[in-house]
């Protein structure tokens, strides 16, 4: 069944041409005709503009030209985080525990049979941003409101009618800029809200303040973020919607992490790494991902996470987890 189903979601995507109403050999036929095209004057930020390190990095150069060009269409979406579709994934530690809290409320705390979350999901995450400002605080300084949304689905799971497990909203508004010292190359400021959009005892939300600074090298790319959570009450009452619905995820989640980027011609790999820095209770997470090239615009990659938080209905549940998937959209 699992295979069966991975294969329908593999067909949709390769049979594309179906889905609006075409055959093949119109298809075929309208690719072979040729786009008439126009050439336009348009501006750029200048070669010269970027440090030297960031010429090691012709990649990240064009996004941001690209990205400052793309802001003045009305009709684009930029992209955020990574965007990507990983439909095989496993982890060792499917958690139960929330699904029969759920039922807890309905019917003696008995899941009905059958009726269990399956260890392999399809795990995505949209992201996209729009600038609303440019050159507020000097050059490369923006103003951008920015939406992730990273979903975990049981779409192999016909006994629970594939559901949407978990899916975690976040939006946030960012302001970044190239701050005058030199140790730093681009740093941002952001609030940030993050929810499951639940309600009950199934409800996780927090809102932070996000500080980040980057440093780019010619080899590699660090950027770290701290943290504040803005506060909230200490009761965490399922049945009031005022209450914190996760007052001690500061214990598993910390107040900040370390993302690191190493470029190796078409190949990437990155880690990024959390702890909350609690040495008789320490916990935090690891996430590896290796991307590689393939054919087009696409890349393909390997995901591994380790630890706590993956999701915010896991946060305080110990999760290991390795997929393998598609990025329409990196970092770089």
């Amino acid at each position: 069944m699992i295979l069966k189903r991975l294969w329908l979601i593999v067909s949709i995507f390769v049979l594309s041409g179906n889905i609006l109403g075409l055959e093949a050999a119109e298809v075929i036929a309208i690719s072979e005709q040729e786009m008439k095209t126009e050439t336009m004057a348009v501006d750029i930020i200048a070669d010269e503009e970027f440090s030297e390190s960031m010429h090691q990095y012709p990649g990240l150069i064009e996004k941001i030209q690209t990205e400052r060009l793309a802001s003045r269409n009305p009709y684009v979406l930029l992209p955020h985080k990574p965007n990507y579709f990983m439909p095989l994934t496993y982890q060792t530690q499917i958690n139960q525990e929330e699904q029969e809290e759920f039922y807890g409320a309905l019917q003696d705390g008995k899941v009905p049979e059958g009726e269990k979350l399956e260890r392999i999901e399809f795990v995505f995450q949209l992201s996209v941003k729009h600038i609303v400002a440019e050159n507020i605080l000097g050059k490369f300084s923006s103003l951008e409101v920015a939406y992730t949304n990273k979903s975990f689905w049981q779409s192999y799971n016909d006994s629970i009618s594939a559901v949407f497990r978990e899916t975690n909203h976040e939006p946030e508004i960012i302001l970044g800029f190239k701050p005058s010292w030199d140790r730093i190359d681009y740093m941002t400021l952001a609030f940030n809200h993050q929810s499951n959009g639940q309600g009950g005892n199934l409800s996780r939300s927090w809102n932070r303040i996000i500080v980040s600074g980057a440093k780019i090298w010619p080899d590699r790319i660090v950027n770290v973020r701290a943290w504040y959570r803005i506060p909230e009450t200490s009761k965490a009452d399922p049945a009031d919607p005022s209450d914190n619905d996760n007052p001690d995820i500061d214990d598993y989640l910390g107040y900040g992490d370390v993302f690191y980027l190493r470029k190796l011609g078409e190949h990437s790999f990155a880690a990024t790494i959390r702890n909350n820095l609690n040495l008789d209770e320490n916990k935090g997470s690891i996430e590896l991902d290796w991307t590689f090239p393939l054919p087009g615009n696409l890349k393909g990659f390997v995901q591994y996470f380790n630890g706590y938080g993956e999701s915010l209905i896991d946060y305080n549940q110990y999760q290991e987890r390795i997929g393998v998937g598609i990025k329409i959209a990196d970092w770089l």
